[in-house]
């Protein structure tokens, strides 16, 4: 906390982090179900706050979490609550999102350049998206399994032209999709050498495309191309490395950050580019 805020004193320190989403102009958002809560950190303005309660209900497990800069509003998904909400930028209640089926266990996030809200639900198998209202659109499961389903998908991302890219987190794989859910590519296997993955936990794009992905087994960050070529990773163990990582993000300054979760901390990385 005094390395993000630069204050003398540690204040609400975190203690189970997992999710993260930034409006890249220094504010973060950090789900932490060891809290109950969302840790706002004001880097700017060195201040720090704990929303615990979304209107009349305390959070329970808050887990994915993603910023809509377009409607200025946070939506953050409750697994163990089963409701996903949207929030207003002081952290009061603004909706709930309606499914049309019960939830299984909503998870990761994400925004498709429409603005529509997708949710990966852990144990449905499925991506589940919906309105800026907060109404379902459509479901869909993976177009390259036998039963159609993802095995536990974690997270969920998009790009600028709206493919979707998905952690199926057991089938050990990011699976990349069109927009309306047609199979595009498969990235990675289970395995322990570079370009494979043993606990895939968090995805990001940046703002050329490469595809990141947190392994908390491997504690670090992996980066791929479009075609599935692992470019670089980054990280290590340790309390100088990442320690169990799990959500991230990438603001369109190209600046990454790392739920640090074992480390109880964020890490913020800078994407260099290089010169040729």
């Amino acid at each position: 906390m005094r390395w993000l805020t630069g204050g003398d004193d540690e204040q609400l320190p975190l203690v189970a982090p997992y999710g993260i989403a930034t409006d890249g102009q220094g504010t973060l958002w950090i789900t932490d179900p060891g809290l109950r809560g969302v840790q706002v950190l004001d880097l700017g303005r060195r201040k720090a706050s704990l929303w615990t309660m979304a209107g009349k209900r305390s959070y329970a497990n808050p887990a994915g979490i993603c910023f809509d800069p377009v409607r200025q509003r946070i939506y953050v998904a409750d697994s163990l609550d089963l409701r996903v909400i949207a929030l207003a930028l002081d952290g009061r209640l603004l909706f709930e999102l309606q499914p049309e089926r019960p939830w299984g266990r909503p998870g990761g996030l994400g925004l498709d350049p429409q603005g529509n809200l997708l949710v990966a639900d852990v144990l449905l198998g499925q991506i589940r998206r919906f309105t800026p209202e907060g109404t379902e659109l459509s479901a869909f499961g993976s177009p390259t399994t036998p039963d159609g389903l993802f095995n536990r998908p974690l997270a969920v991302a998009t790009d600028k032209t709206g493919q979707i890219y998905v952690i199926d987190s057991l089938n050990f794989q990011i699976e990349i999709l069109s927009a309306t859910g047609e199979a595009v590519a498969v990235i990675g296997q289970l395995g322990d050498a570079p370009g494979s993955f043993s606990r895939p936990r968090g995805l990001a794009l940046d703002q050329h495309g490469q595809i990141y992905v947190a392994d908390a087994a491997f504690d670090n960050v992996q980066i791929f191309d479009q075609q599935g070529q692992l470019l670089a990773f980054f990280g290590g163990g340790g309390k100088h490395g990442l320690s169990l990582p799990a959500g991230m993000t990438i603001d369109d300054q190209n600046r990454i950050y790392v739920v640090d979760s074992f480390n109880h901390r964020i890490q913020i990385y800078q994407l260099v580019e290089v010169q040729k």
